[in-house]
């Protein structure tokens, strides 16, 4: 049992590590997708791009840089 709780944890760390390194999108980023204008745009900074079909992936915070 102790083993497949460490299994488990493995995973589930493995998991997070994965979605940190495949994202820049922080806590405040929050895209909406405007269907009408063609656009995603962020609630939070106000950044925008073009509908691609996909949400965005990337913090366009000009603060951030």
């Amino acid at each position: 049992m102790p083993v497949l709780l460490l299994i488990l944890l493995l995973g589930v760390l493995a998991f997070l590590w994965w979605r940190r390194s495949t994202t820049t999108l922080t806590r405040n980023c929050r895209w909406r997708q405007d269907r009408k204008a063609g656009q995603w745009r962020c609630n939070y900074c106000g950044a925008t791009l073009p509908d691609t079909g996909k949400p965005p992936v990337d913090c366009l915070n000009p603060v951030r840089g």
